[in-house]
């Protein structure tokens, strides 16, 4: 790989509005509630993308968007460093496949990809997929659901021609327990090398909200993690008010 090729995390994210983002989290959680969390979860992911960015040289950072423009995320970004793209239309897999390509154009050699989802996401678990990535075409970061909480690929050719976004987003049912399953199989049926990260959580539903409540304000917050500090500003509020009692 040419050395002035360079290490690239695309967030992927959508605009904050009411009614159309953790909708599974209602009705426990009102539609504006859940853009409070929401907010937090992506500020808290910016903000360490960020951070990991700046660690090194040859390290690019961008978020790709869908929806309307949000100005309060759009200058929070460029205050870290994070450039903005637009996802463009199409199903998760062809919008994936976009980031991958675009990056790739801006002269990414390994490409990660993270969501949202997933606020106590640490650098460590970035620098452990550009290091797989640094002797496979593949990583995926397993969550419990059955999906991915982070999909990495090295865009170099592969044997045989053509790259591996090419293969591993492509004819994958999204939104389903069987989305890695499935998503490994076209790897391995492509002789592309893949490889897993350890298994992290998503935060989609109310339950998840009370167990990301003990797992970053009770054990994380005893190992000394630092990050997630948006979305522990609002767990500790909720907590003191009540509202993850229920």
């Amino acid at each position: 790989m040419s050395e002035v090729m360079h290490d690239e995390v695309v967030i992927f994210a959508k605009s904050p509005i009411a009614g159309r983002v953790k909708t599974r989290l209602q009705p426990e959680l009102s539609a504006d509630e859940s853009v409070v969390v929401y907010r937090a979860f992506l500020n808290d992911v910016l903000e360490m993308v960020g951070g990991w960015a700046t660690q090194a040289e040859r390290r690019r950072a961008t978020l790709a968007w869908s929806g309307a423009d949000d100005g309060a995320t759009f200058r929070w970004a460029e205050q870290l460093g994070i450039a903005t793209v637009a996802q463009g239309e199409g199903d998760l897999g062809a919008r994936m496949r976009r980031a991958v390509e675009g990056a790739r154009a801006r002269g990414a050699g390994r490409v990660v990809i993270v969501g949202t989802d997933s606020p106590t996401l640490s650098r460590e678990h970035l620098e452990l997929a550009f290091d797989v990535l640094g002797r496979r075409q593949v990583v995926w970061g397993p969550s419990f659901d059955g999906g991915y909480y982070l999909v990495g690929v090295n865009t170099e050719d592969k044997p045989g021609g053509g790259h591996a976004e090419r293969v591993i987003f492509e004819d994958v049912s999204w939104s389903t327990a069987s989305v890695l399953s499935e998503s490994w199989e076209r790897a391995s049926e492509a002789g592309l090398l893949s490889d897993l990260l350890g298994f992290w959580y998503d935060v989609d539903t109310f339950e998840d909200v009370k167990m990301l409540e003990f797992h970053l304000l009770e054990y994380l917050e005893r190992q000394g993690f630092e990050g997630a500090r948006h979305t522990r500003e609002v767990l500790l509020t909720w907590r003191k008010s009540g509202r993850l009692t229920r």
